[in-house]
């Protein structure tokens, strides 16, 4: 089992640390860790949403009654509920907040998880993945987005009140991308088969091009284990998998299916926190932080969790 989650996570790991010992060499600064990102934010990205989500099995989704209500309420409610902790106890900006809150409510399921839950769970663990990143990229992305418009209008041209903002949301790629995915599946018409493998090629160096970027900024900047990220990891390894324990007893949902429910909030922070961070140029080492410890972390978090539940 062990291995099983080192091989899930090593590659976020081997990926952080070449961009790392790039950057430590001169071979890369943070123009073109920026540059990359932007490349991941703008096209790769997106591509990937589009094509992981048009797969998404529509009647299976519509018949996973509380098992689907607790990934996707319990997602939403921990993303609110740490952008109101870090807001207005922390007393933190808008930007910053809001990419705590995306740290912890956004598991790095697509990349860590459908390798990990696949392992355990085997076909019936798409569902449990479908619904994560249904949630993330058609519910929170665009709260995400309109929430850093208003904080960020040289960056991302949010200019005006939350209408504009609203409209600077949803003319963002990341954010059209998924929605476009989602009314496909919804439609029932499925993607022709050109389309999705078109996609894949760019769509596919998302992970690995964004956790190198995350290398990159690490090195220029240097780790750090401040208050801020000391909390969102503990919040994301510890307490949100702990709440949808909880969530899942209340439920009385079966051991099979409480077990997948725990282990899908265990996941790490995703890097989408990263790019975002610098597009926007603010948070960029608190972030690349987080998502390196909350990786590490979930090696030990992910197994203690998996032995518990078993």
């Amino acid at each position: 089992m062990l291995e099983t989650i080192c091989g899930a996570v090593f590659p976020v790991v081997l990926s952080m640390a070449l961009g790392y010992l790039g950057a430590a060499c001169g071979m890369f600064n943070r123009d073109q860790a920026t540059a990359l990102n932007r490349m991941v934010l703008k096209f790769a990205l997106p591509m990937d949403l589009f094509v992981g989500i048009s797969k998404i099995d529509r009647q299976q989704i519509l018949n996973s009654g509380s098992f689907a209500a607790i990934i996707i309420g319990w997602m939403i409610v921990s993303f609110l509920l740490t952008y109101w902790l870090s807001r207005f106890v922390f007393k933190r900006s808008v930007s910053l907040s809001t990419l705590q809150a995306l740290a912890v409510g956004n598991p790095s399921v697509p990349f860590v998880g459908s390798a990990v839950l696949g392992f355990l769970f085997g076909e019936k663990s798409a569902l449990a993945v479908s619904l994560a990143s249904l949630t993330i990229n058609v519910v929170l992305i665009p709260i995400v987005f309109f929430l850093l418009a208003s904080d960020n209008r040289e960056t991302l041209g949010g200019e005006g009140g939350w209408t504009s903002h609203l409209k600077q949301a949803f003319k963002q790629p990341v954010v059209l991308a998924p929605l476009l995915a989602f009314f496909w599946v919804l439609s029932g018409v499925p993607v022709p088969k050109l389309l999705d493998t078109s996609l894949i090629m760019l769509g596919k160096t998302t992970g690995g091009t964004a956790m190198f970027s995350a290398g990159i900024l690490l090195c220029l900047m240097k780790p750090v284990l401040n208050r801020m990220v000391i909390t969102s990891v503990v919040i994301r390894n510890v307490v949100v998998p702990l709440g949808a324990w909880g969530l899942a007893l209340v439920a009385h949902l079966s051991p099979f299916y409480l077990r997948e429910v725990v282990l899908t909030f265990a996941m790490p922070s995703a890097s989408v926190i990263v790019i975002l961070s610098s597009q926007i140029k603010k948070g960029e080492r608190e972030a690349a932080s987080t998502v390196f410890f909350s990786t590490i972390a979930a090696v030990f978090s992910m197994g203690a969790l998996i032995a518990l539940t078993s």
